[in-house]
């Protein structure tokens, strides 16, 4: 049996078990990414459950004809670059459970982040469903008009600048049903 002891071998058994330990460990992650991307993963924090809530109303959260869902990572993680994703997901995966442990969740600004959602959405998101947005909408001018300025210059404005209520049907409500109250001058 001079094959198992022959340096080629071995250098090839190697190379086996790295490949296989490779793929065994991007499955793992892979499926740890998708199952901490949900709206059940994410609302599980009592801060986290009037956004639950607002999201599952919502055309993007299930509530249409055929039973179709985004999941929160698809909006709020950017899909442009996978290392762009894993670090903004880790940052998140830090910072909301620090914030859930340290902080009152009465004391989260949910209406004034609402204010800021240009930070907390990514059009690389909802390009990455809509992705043929520009092509499907010109046999539309009414859908073509809306869009236009955003085609012309996508660095000017986001989606969320003109769809504010997207992902979230009624979030202003359930916010202030579950306690977070908004404040005085704030609008809806």
């Amino acid at each position: 049996m001079a094959l198992f002891r022959s340096r080629w071998f071995r250098f090839f058994l190697a190379l086996a078990g790295a490949g296989i330990f490779a793929a065994l460990s991007w499955a793992a992650m892979d499926t740890m990414i998708h199952l901490t991307g949900d709206d059940e993963f994410c609302s599980s924090c009592h801060s986290h459950a009037p956004i639950g809530a607002s999201y599952r109303e919502d055309i993007h959260g299930g509530n249409n004809p055929t039973g179709w869902r985004a999941t929160c990572s698809q909006c709020h993680i950017p899909q442009d670059n996978s290392l762009h994703y894993l670090w903004v997901k880790g940052v998140h995966g830090v910072v909301d459970p620090t914030m859930e442990l340290l902080k009152d969740p009465l004391e989260i600004d949910w209406h004034g982040n609402r204010e800021r959602r240009e930070e907390y959405v990514y059009d690389s998101g909802c390009l990455s469903c809509h992705l043929y947005l520009q092509e499907k909408t010109q046999g539309n001018p009414r859908a073509f008009r809306a869009h236009r300025r955003y085609f012309a210059d996508p660095a000017e404005m986001n989606c969320v600048f003109c769809h504010e209520n997207v992902g979230h049907n009624r979030l202003g409500y359930h916010l202030e049903a579950m306690g977070w109250k908004q404040d005085e001058g704030e609008e809806e």
